[in-house]
This record gives structure tokens, sequence and C-alpha cells, in this order.
């Protein structure tokens, strides 16, 4: 049986979707691209943290594999493959998998929860800032 080896946290903001939608209504690519930033900044946080925690280092194939994605609708940190030609084994690593005496080790969710107010500082300050933007316009 296959494993779904992808591993979802997140924070949701509420009314990101309406902001979005203001946003669009101005059609304000600086708006947008401050939205992208934030959420690049904050997924930036988590993936450098999550670096840090215990992942195997055989290679460190599986930490060099972290990485950070924003865009203007989700802050996205991604681990394991990296191409067609490696296993993706992060989400084994993460959860583990008691079959194969793996115990779970997750990494991922260690970071989010150490970084969780600096996150969260961050996106306020942004969405402050978007506003701020957004009621002069």
């Amino acid at each position: 049986m296959a494993r779904d080896s992808s591993i979802r946290a997140g924070i949701k903001v509420d009314g990101a979707k309406e902001l979005r939608r203001e946003i669009r209504k101005v059609e304000a690519k600086d708006l947008k691209d401050e939205l992208k930033r934030a959420n690049k900044e904050a997924a930036l946080q988590v993936a450098e943290e999550a670096k840090t925690r215990t992942v195997p280092v055989g290679g460190g194939a599986l930490k060099k594999s972290i990485s950070a994605l924003g865009s203007a609708t989700k802050g996205q940190v991604k681990a394991g493959k990296k191409s067609g030609n490696t296993q993706d084994y992060a989400g084994v690593i993460h959860y583990g998998d008691p079959s194969r005496g793996i115990r779970p080790q997750p990494f991922l969710h260690e970071a989010m929860s150490e970084k969780w107010e600096e996150v969260f500082s961050k996106y306020e300050k942004a969405m402050e800032k978007i506003a701020e933007k957004l009621s002069t316009r």
C-alpha cells in the first residue's frame, strides 16, 4: 500500500481570501508581491529551523532538500523528493513507520512550533502594511 508522504501543517489567515479579492480589484501588483514576500519569508523561517532539527545525516540529502516557497496565496515548506530519480522518504522519516521500525522525527512540525510566534508576527506586520496601502488608494 502506498503511503501519502506529503506533510501538511500551516497557518490560516482569516480574511486572506477577501484580502486577495480586494487586491485584485485595485489591480495592485505591488500588494500581491507583498503577500508573496510575506508568505515566502514565513516559510523560510520554518525551513531554516527545520534544517537544524534531527533528520538523517547519511549524505544529508533530506536536509538539503528542505526548501521554502511563497506565492500570493500561501507559504510552503517542502522536504524530500527533488527530482524524479530520488526516492521521496520525507514523510516516512517525519511520521515514522512502525512496521519498518522507523520512529517519527517530526522535524517540520517541531520547526513550525518553534517559529510560530515569529511567523505570526511577520504575517501581522505584512497584513498591516498591506491594509495601510489599500486604505490610501
